[in-house]
């Protein structure tokens, strides 16, 4: 103690006199206290209300109207709410996995439904692709305000430029018979590549190189 040196040793280190018994109060890190069973408890609680919104709703269904499943209009809903609250909301997922996501869930959950409702494929003739061009307008945008993280995004990217044809493919496999937005989509999917190839540094584009292993 007559060094002023704070120690939980029972003898000084600098003076090697003994030190007196009374604990010295040592500063210490702040204990760590994780929100994982806070966020989990969330998860469950809004699962069971999923659940029960969708059992409730489907019961009704059946009990009234069994020859009109009007119910997916409500379990479609609830699960694109579920999985959202729960992936792109409460979990520390990354910015560019929950665009994916979003573009993914929204799709399906529109998908169903168009299905339901019957009539026009408005859902892959026009939504989805549109949904595909935002969802890669928005990961540029963020590239381009965080130059310095373009390579934790570089991944995502990519996958939206892969996406960016798939409207395509729908309409190649008659799933969808508008072709212009899914020409669109494929357009800009391509004029994105483009310019990632030529604005680039050498960094990125041998980064570009190493993932498509041309």
């Amino acid at each position: 103690m007559n060094c002023s040196v704070w120690t939980a040793h029972q003898h000084c280190p600098l003076c090697k006199r003994q030190l007196t018994e009374e604990k010295a109060s040592l500063n210490t890190y702040p204990n760590y206290h994780s929100d994982a069973k806070r966020r989990n408890l969330k998860q469950r609680v809004f699962l069971f209300i999923a659940i029960l919104i969708m059992s409730t709703s489907l019961l009704i269904n059946l009990l009234t109207t069994p020859n009109q499943l009007w119910t997916f209009y409500i379990v479609g809903p609830v699960l694109y709410a579920l999985l959202s609250i729960n992936h792109t909301i409460l979990s520390k997922a990354h910015i560019g996995s929950k665009i994916i996501f979003q573009v993914l869930a929204l799709s399906a959950m529109l998908v169903v439904i168009n299905v339901t409702a019957g009539g026009e494929r408005w859902s892959v003739h026009y939504v989805i692709p549109f949904l595909v061009i935002v969802a890669t307008l928005m990961v540029t945008i963020i590239i381009l305000r965080k130059p310095m993280k373009w390579k934790e995004y570089l991944g995502y990217m990519m996958t939206m430029i892969i996406l960016g044809f798939m409207p395509v493919l729908l309409f190649v496999s008659t799933l969808s018979y508008v072709l212009w937005p899914g020409a669109i989509t494929a357009l800009y999917a391509l004029l994105t590549f483009t310019g990632m190839i030529l604005f680039a540094n050498k960094t990125m584009k041998n980064e570009i190189v190493r993932r498509f292993h041309f």
